[in-house]
């Protein structure tokens, strides 16, 4: 091999559509797409969808008529059913290889340095034979790429998606050449639309062209970022794995509403329940948010209706995971934001100034973090954990929730609900 580095790419193919197709086999070989909140947007299809010329972010309503004519299959998305998948591809890998950088809800990068000693040809059987696990351990269909650097094995994905054994490595010399000179520009990762347009104006059109790019010209286009880019299409490693997130330093929790709402009382339901699930998803992570924000909007996709939006940040006396206190605080701010006369489309929370559970100031008023209400919290988070979630909550999150997003396609989530598991019946 030309370098010590060597990184493979996992990326799960069609990922939402492939989860719902583990568990409903009648989906294979159909166009299926997956919607987004409230069945809006498509945002993920089959092969046989993609084979339609239906587009990535397309309005479902555009194609809901050319979807049915075709015996097209559209489901709600089921983000709690991808997410145990998810974590399921991952347990496969973290077993396989030692070092594991989760990039993305379908896609990791495996350090696979410590195999180069199997040459390419091995580690092409090694990449074989653990996409040939996870798709028996798991059924979710991968395609991997092989290569010295990220930018490389993101390339070399690509190629393994077209590929009949789902495996491509671009460690040959001669093979990454020809590969890169047929890679349009805005097709290497860290690219967009934009920066293709720039680099275009420069003669840059293909990978092996900004490749062989004079250093300054990268540099003046597009930063030490596109440096580090062209270096890495040379085969020389600038984007280390990292094994563990960075700290998170912000969260948001929001959802579009099912239908339009008018009230504050609605309103104070809505963003009471937003703040209990960022409260969760803190007490999970283990971290406590400083500051608390809120934000209401209307509906801009119907410019003849009144449009307003608002949004309003406070200081906490106290980091906090505590769902009672984010909530108290949630609904203070909706107050003082929202206006009556409008119909809202959507609210939401942002914590942000977040910090470890284990790194809390406190003032000299403030009582100590580990309250009874630390006890309390723990266990609603342990019965919801053990019956699902949303099993215990609180009453200023609503009882009905008829704002809540829309879900009429959804299907059961069979790994995570009790009364949702796949029943199989024999005659």
């Amino acid at each position: 091999m030309s370098s010590a580095h060597c990184i493979a790419l996992v990326d799960c193919n069609s990922f939402y559509v492939s989860c719902e197709r583990v568990f409903n086999p009648n989906l294979e070989g159909k166009p299926v797409v997956v919607l987004s909140n409230n069945d809006g947007c498509i945002v993920a299809r089959s092969p046989e969808a993609k084979a339609l010329g239906i587009p990535m972010g397309a309005p479902y309503h555009r194609y809901k008529h050319q979807l049915q004519n075709a015996g097209a299959i559209a489901l709600s998305s089921n983000y709690e059913l991808y997410g145990d998948m998810s974590h399921r591809v991952y347990d496969v890998l973290f077993a396989s290889v030692p070092e594991v950088e989760i990039y993305s809800i379908d896609e990791c990068f495996l350090d696979l340095t410590g195999f180069t000693h199997l040459g390419t040809e091995g580690l092409m059987e090694f990449g074989t034979k653990l996409r040939e696990k996870i798709l028996r351990w798991t059924g979710i269909p991968t395609g991997i790429g092989i290569a010295s650097t990220k930018v490389l094995s993101k390339v070399a994905n690509r190629v393994a998606k077209k590929s009949v054994i789902g495996v491509a490595e671009l460690i040959t010399d001669e093979l990454r050449d020809r590969v890169l000179s047929n890679i349009e520009i805005e097709d290497i990762w860290g690219i967009n639309k934009r920066l293709g347009v720039r680099l275009r104006s420069h003669g840059i059109i293909t990978a092996a062209n900004l490749r062989d790019a004079p250093e300054a010209l990268i540099k003046q286009i597009m930063g030490i970022v596109g440096v580090r880019i062209m270096y890495e299409l040379r085969g020389l490693s600038c984007l280390p794995m990292e094994a563990s997130a960075p700290p998170q330093k912000n969260m948001i929790c929001s959802r579009s509403f099912g239908q339009p709402v008018t009230t504050l009382a609605q309103m104070h339901e809505a963003i009471a329940h937003h703040a209990a699930r960022a409260a969760a998803k803190l007490r999970h992570r283990k971290l406590r948010a400083s500051v608390l924000g809120a934000f209401v909007t209307t509906n801009r996709f119907k410019p003849n209706d009144p449009q307003y939006s608002n949004s309003v940040t406070v200081s906490l006396p106290t980091a906090t995971n505590s769902s009672q206190v984010l909530i108290r605080y949630a609904k203070f701010c909706m107050t003082s934001i929202f206006r009556e006369g409008f119909s809202y489309k959507k609210c939401g929370v942002s914590l942000n100034d977040l910090s470890s559970v284990d790194a809390v100031q406190l003032d000299l008023l403030s009582p100590s973090v580990n309250s009874p209400d630390e006890k309390l919290m723990a266990i609603i988070d342990s019965l919801n954990r053990r019956y699902g979630s949303g099993t215990v909550r609180f009453a200023s999150e609503g009882i009905r929730q008829d704002w809540k997003m829309r879900s009429d396609l959804r299907s059961p989530r069979y790994t995570s609900r009790w009364d949702e598991l796949l029943v199989v019946r024999a005659n």
